[in-house]
């Protein structure tokens, strides 16, 4: 996501504007911005009378916003579960709705561990953690062994 524009540009491109020598195209050239960067800006000048950038909306209120100490008593409790049980977890003990990219981040802000999971060694877990496992077999003659693709 692009940044705000600094105020000393905001406050340059409405000069530009209400000095009315150039069009909003040109402007835009000037100051190698969007014309809707131009046009916007005009407008909220023309609204407000100030260049200043709008005040951030606040985002979305993370998922699981105070459930903090429950997720910590569940992970001191059940060290051993992959994310995915601890989202069934969540649900069934304190009636949460999450996901595990949700709870993966939550995790990570708290300090607290991840087991992301569960598999044994070889090339084939390594295909199933990649995703593969999930298409079917191809039935055309696979690559020749050792050239590292999952097949």
């Amino acid at each position: 996501m692009p940044s705000a524009l600094s105020l000393d540009l905001r406050s340059r491109i409405v000069s530009a504007c209400q000095a009315g020598e150039l069009t909003q195209v040109e402007v835009a050239d000037v100051f190698q911005v969007h014309v809707k960067t131009v046009e916007k800006l005009w407008r909220h000048f023309r609204r407000t009378g100030s260049v200043q950038a709008k005040p951030h909306g606040g985002g979305v209120k993370a998922h699981l916003a105070g459930h903090e100490e429950d997720l910590r008593r569940l992970i001191a409790e059940q060290s051993d579960h992959t994310l995915a049980e601890y989202v069934a977890l969540l649900w069934q003990r304190h009636h949460v709705i999450t996901s595990v990219p949700v709870l993966s981040r939550t995790l990570k802000a708290l300090g607290l561990p991840q087991k992301k999971v569960t598999h044994g060694g070889g090339v084939e877990s390594a295909c199933n953690r990649a995703g593969t496992a999930a298409f079917p077999k191809q039935t055309e003659p696979s690559v020749a062994e050792g050239s590292g693709l999952c097949r």
